[in-house]
């Protein structure tokens, strides 16, 4: 064990409680309902593949080479889950994220060139302009008040999304999403459930009404958005505008208006979600543990002084990018992937018969026993440069891996890097008292509800 676990044993950080076994129908759904992480069984945290034989039968992935062979295959081996594929459809139509073969790489080939790093570090002014506008806006209230950071994070994210995304024309798409996104994520479960017994969308379930009228109202401003757009011939710099003008560089084709929308949906749910979840489990974490909310504010105050978090400063931000690592280590945004079984394969020596649902648990992995030394605790030395037993490729996963890695992975880390560093300069963050988070599996990773803190400004 090492110095900072030693030196800080109240930072064992919660978890969620596996199924003792692999669980059987109906108890799987019966727990999916209140959390889908509970299904994960705890052989799960210890072995490299383990079989829930359901229905629907599940195999959970967890090991290195188990996970090589289903992150880096292809299309016609292991394709993305059609279970996420029919529970993402309803918001996310026929996105980058939702397609398959010729028509996910084309694409992913036209989108590819506006993520490149230097032209996501053209928006690192917008992305700490925002975080000052947040500190700010705490500066008008009192300086003890206690706040549910999680809704100010999500609105600053929301911002940051908007502003490279949509330029200055997405006030109607931001108040829909402020309006009705929280609300629509709260009964996800009951979603997936209806997937996983494919049940159709419009059958009456506790939360679909609401979301179904979230899905519409969404749909619709960002609709309206890209219409607007593309008959004015307004391209700009933002995303919207750069994809607008871009083409297939063999075809020549451009997105469909209807691509556009559900691409610009699928970018304004997953980068404000995950980001947003990000700061907010990593504000906890360092409310947990003051020594690293110190080191911290020490490295931005020497790397920036009192200027604006910018491009320049963003290689000098180790502690920061460090404390960020093990947040999505043991809080990572989107906790579950999952893939189709074609054929029948075998993984770890494991035999997986075709039709297998195949569950790839992020969190699982992220605190598996066998990767992890003391994988419950808060240590963000894990990820220092001279760590004596840094995680392997396929142990540290917060964005996927493969072909079908998350295309927003670099702009998320920028974007958290910049504001996580300007919030820790600001405040010192304070939990309240007999708070404590229900991890909660949802699409995302969530507290379970609002996350109150105290800030105290500083300066």
């Amino acid at each position: 064990m090492n110095d900072s676990n030693t030196e800080n044993p109240e930072i064992l950080v919660p978890r969620v409680e596996p199924a003792p076994k692999p669980l059987r129908f109906p108890s799987n759904l019966i727990q999916l309902l209140s959390n889908n992480l509970k299904i994960i069984p705890a052989a799960a945290y210890r072995e490299d593949v383990v079989i829930a034989p359901g229905p629907p039968r599940m195999a959970f992935v967890t090991g290195a080479e188990a996970l090589k062979t289903v992150l880096q295959g292809k299309d016609d081996e292991f394709p993305r889950g059609q279970l996420s594929l029919d529970i993402q459809a309803p918001l996310f139509g026929n996105a980058m994220i939702q397609s398959h073969g010729g028509d996910w790489r084309w694409q992913r080939r036209l989108m590819a060139p506006l993520f490149r790093h230097e032209e996501l570090l053209s928006y690192t002014d917008i992305m700490s302009g925002v975080a000052e506008d947040l500190i700010a806006l705490w500066r008008k209230k009192p300086t003890t008040g206690v706040r549910p950071v999680n809704q100010d994070m999500m609105q600053a994210t929301l911002a940051v999304i908007s502003r490279t995304m949509l330029g200055g024309s997405s006030d109607k798409v931001r108040a829909v999403m402020e309006a009705g996104h929280a609300e629509y994520y709260r009964q996800i479960n009951w979603w997936i459930l209806y997937c996983m017994l494919r049940l159709p969308h419009g059958l009456p379930r506790p939360g679909g009404s609401a979301m179904r009228t979230h899905e519409k109202r969404l749909r619709e401003a960002v609709r309206t958005l890209v219409h607007a757009r593309r008959e004015a011939d307004l391209k700009g710099e933002d995303l919207l505008g750069r994809l607008l003008q871009s083409k297939h560089p063999e075809t020549g084709l451009v997105m469909t208006e209807e691509q556009l929308v559900d691409n610009i949906i699928a970018f304004l749910v997953a980068g404000s979600d995950t980001t947003a979840l990000a700061l907010t489990w990593a504000l906890y974490l360092i409310a947990r543990s003051p020594r690293w909310a110190h080191r911290m504010r020490a490295e931005v105050e020497r790397v920036a002084g009192d200027a604006p978090i910018g491009r320049e400063h963003l290689s000098e931000l180790v502690v920061v990018k460090q404390v960020l690592n093990e947040t999505l280590r043991l809080f990572p945004t989107a906790p579950v992937t999952v893939r189709d079984t074609l054929r029948d394969v075998e993984l770890g020596g494991v035999p997986i018969s075709a039709g297998t649902i195949i569950i790839v648990p992020f969190y699982a992995i992220h605190r598996h026993q066998s990767f992890w030394r003391d994988p419950d605790r808060f240590d963000p030395a894990r990820f220092a440069a001279d760590a004596p037993d840094k995680p392997g490729r396929y142990h540290f996963l917060p964005f996927g891996a493969g072909p079908r890695i998350c295309i927003g992975a670099a702009f998320s880390m920028i974007e958290a890097t910049i504001m996580l560093a300007a919030l820790v300069r600001a405040a010192d963050f304070e939990l309240t008292s007999g708070y404590e988070p229900q991890v909660t599996g949802q699409m995302f990773l969530t507290p379970g509800g609002d996350m109150p803190m105290r800030i105290r400004l500083r300066g």
